[in-house]
């Protein structure tokens, strides 16, 4: 049985990662085991269950969610409301609508109504598709989605008169404790107990996931654990004076009064899998405890990752369920073959373990690794788990009685400790030079110091990492230069990379939050390359779609161009000639953007024009149009009809054209009619909507352009 479990869990994984190759390898496992052994054959069926289980549910996802080439839609539909969370000027909430729709992501701006979970509401509402940003390494955010059960994100027309809430739920201690964490007074608290980050300033977040805390901050299976162990110690203290009287049944009523709150914690949090992990591997140890049997942790993680998956087979199609569930692993491990020594050493050697299965999965998936992370993990989760969590759930208890001194300090003295952080941010957050050039050396040798010591692999581990770490990226030869146009929805982010020299040009822009897309693009991208320092930093004008990153770029770039400092000027960097100006007449605004003109010593030339709109065109044809031409154009203000007249696409003459606008934006960009402009002229047209991010490399020594696109299965 054992054995049928693991085959059917490695089919969910393959299926997750993998999901055409696992179904093609479902019936050469089958075949394989028709004329070997019955144990090959039944573990080739398992792996096809897992396979089928996970393709069935995701087309039934599919199915469900509203597709790009629907496009944006208003619906009018009856629903309950789910979890809600508050930022500055917006409310975000889950809808569980009576229709179509298994689950929208609702965002309600300048919300003028109380939303609260249980109510059951009538909306108009726009309803748009899920889509996703698609870079080298990028993060599928529409697959993340949907993996999650939504079938579309939405936004209430506030000022329809259909919205009205049609029934209260009332009150209810989810409510109370929701309201009374809220995330204007106590952000890092309602972070900390009920896993909402979305209160928490930007640095706040960027620090904790920076530095390997994350997982402190969203209701894990430790919180879970502590939650569930108070209550049955509190439990178990409340039942002393029924021992006189003989009770036999005080551990197990302790047991699963500790189970039943650490459930409805979890649900409070919304259900997340770690959570559930730990309510499931809770469960088992519960029933076991009960039966008077005792169970191995290895068994309880096993049950728990198969339920998990039966209630949720795409949960493991982001990054999230693989550190749940390889980080606990790990921590299984290690404090079982440490189970000899002493308690501190038992914990030094889990968390190493632990560190190197959540690093090994950083780094496959592309994201930041933090050594420091390991230092600070041994010393924040003991802090938390004996100290911070357990006061914090007083502090609660003690606010939701009527006094709310004890939570107000608590979430005073997390802010000074995160203050102290960020003071020293730079340690904190540091990651190693991991990029595309050395990310599966960095990984084999992680995986290597994962195995046991018996099998004498630490030496070769720490080989493979020294050379991966000081293996360089591969950049332009002498003379030439990439630029890579990031897909950066509406807004415009690009990077040019020389030799020796690198410039971003923009850098999208920024949420309501205080993130921005330099956090969530940008940046991956630059780790990607090795990029820690930029050249120059150039802001083409100062509408928030091309600036919203600008001050998280200034501190690492060594000059700063804005269209207020836009002087004429041209350089030579590594044989590549650069030159920026801007029209006459402009010093503001779309028209005031600051150009920059880029050519490689074979003569081939790039244009990047901002957001100019014809009346700039015309002032750059008549003072210097001399400069215009090129063989790639980016195209003016995302390819919208105020510019790309027919007089500057004729002067400029381009071969390539690329427009950076996203998917079923507010503005129809890209206008039909510059495309058909283009077109005319038959100039290779891309687009960051439809074919993701766009490179093309200027090889001094070839006559023809390399131009590569992102967009999978294109």
């Amino acid at each position: 049985m054992k054995l049928m479990l693991m085959g059917f869990g490695v089919g969910v994984l393959m299926a997750n990662i993998w999901p055409l190759l696992s179904l093609l390898m479902s019936p050469v496992i089958v075949l394989v085991g028709a004329f070997t052994r019955s144990k090959i054959l039944c573990l080739g069926y398992a792996f096809l269950a897992g396979s089928v289980w996970v393709a069935a549910h995701w087309l039934m996802v599919q199915s469900n969610a509203i597709g790009l080439e629907q496009g944006r839609q208003q619906w009018q539909l009856l629903g309950e409301v789910g979890r809600v969370s508050q930022q500055v000027g917006r409310t975000e909430f889950d809808f569980y609508p009576k229709g179509p729709f298994n689950k929208l992501k609702v965002s309600c701006y300048k919300c003028p109504w109380p939303m609260e979970r249980g109510d059951e509401w009538a909306l108009a509402l726009k309803l748009k598709p899920f889509v996703s940003f698609h870079n080298p390494m990028g993060f599928d955010y529409r697959q993340w989605m949907l993996a999650k059960g939504y079938s579309a994100q939405a936004s209430v027309v506030v000022k329809h008169s259909y919205n009205q809430r049609v029934s209260h739920s009332g009150h209810t201690l989810a409510k109370d404790i929701s309201k009374l964490v809220i995330a204007t007074s106590f952000p890092v608290l309602r972070a900390l107990l009920l896993g909402d980050k979305k209160g928490m300033s930007a640095q706040y977040k960027r620090l904790i996931n920076g530095s390997g805390l994350g997982h402190l901050f969203v209701v894990s299976g430790l919180h879970v654990g502590i939650v569930a162990m108070i209550f049955a110690v509190l439990l178990t203290w409340l039942q002393r004076p029924l021992l006189l009287l003989f009770w036999p049944y005080s551990s197990v009523f302790a047991v699963l009064g500790g189970l039943a709150m650490a459930i409805f914690y979890a649900y409070l949090s919304g259900l997340n899998v770690p959570a559930i992990r730990a309510c499931i591997m809770l469960f088992f140890a519960a029933l076991f405890l009960a039966q008077g049997r005792h169970g191995q942790m290895s068994h309880y993680l096993l049950l728990a990752f198969i339920l998990v998956v039966l209630i949720n087979p795409l949960v493991f199609f982001g990054v999230g369920s693989w550190l749940s569930f390889g980080i606990v692993a790990a921590l299984v491990v290690g404090m079982s073959i440490s189970a000899q020594k002493s308690w501190f050493a038992q914990l030094l050697s889990a968390q190493w373990l632990a560190f190197f299965a959540g690093a090994s999965i950083l780094v496959m998936y592309a994201m930041q690794l933090a050594p420091v992370g390991f230092v600070l993990n041994l010393l924040f989760i003991p802090l938390m788990t004996l100290a911070v969590l357990p006061l914090a759930l007083l502090a609660l208890l003690l606010a939701l009685l009527g006094n709310a001194e004890l939570l107000i300090m608590l979430e005073h003295a997390l802010h000074n400790l995160f203050d102290y952080l960020l003071a020293h941010k730079s340690v904190f957050t540091y990651g190693p030079p991991i990029h595309d050039g050395n990310r599966y050396l960095v990984v084999i040798g992680v995986c290597i110091l994962l195995l046991p010591r018996v099998l004498g692999g630490r030496l070769l581990a720490f080989s493979c990492l020294l050379v991966a770490l000081w293996l360089p990226i591969e950049r332009p030869k002498e003379g030439g230069f990439s630029l890579m146009v990031l897909d950066v929805g509406q807004g415009s982010a690009a990077i040019i990379e020389t030799s020796a020299h690198t410039v971003l040009v923009d850098t999208g822009t920024r949420f309501l939050s205080g993130m921005s897309l330099v956090d969530y693009v940008v940046w991956p991208y630059m780790r990607s390359r090795n990029i820690r320092q930029l050249d120059m930093l150039h802001i083409s004008h100062d509408d928030k779609d091309h600036s919203g990153g600008a001050m998280l770029l200034k501190p690492i770039s060594t000059e700063v161009v804005t269209q207020h400092r836009c002087e004429n000027v041209s350089w030579v960097w590594d044989g590549v000639h650069f030159e920026r100006f801007k029209a006459k007449g402009f010093s503001e605004g779309n028209n005031g953007s600051c150009l920059l003109r880029v050519e490689d010593q074979a003569g081939h030339s790039l244009l990047m024009t901002g957001d100019i709109e014809v009346q700039a065109e015309r002032s750059l044809l008549t003072s210097i149009s001399d400069k215009l031409s090129a063989h790639v154009l980016l195209v003016p203000h995302h390819g919208s009809r105020t510019s790309s007249s027919e007089a500057f696409l004729s002067q400029v003459n381009p071969s390539v054209a690329i427009i950076s606008s996203g998917a079923l934006n507010h503005y129809g960009h890209p206008h039909r009619e510059v495309v058909q402009r283009l077109n005319s002229r038959l100039v290779e047209v891309y687009t960051t909507a439809s074919h993701g991010a766009v490179q093309v490399d200027f090889e001094p020594r070839q006559e023809r352009l390399s131009v590569s696109t992102y967009r999978p299965n294109l």
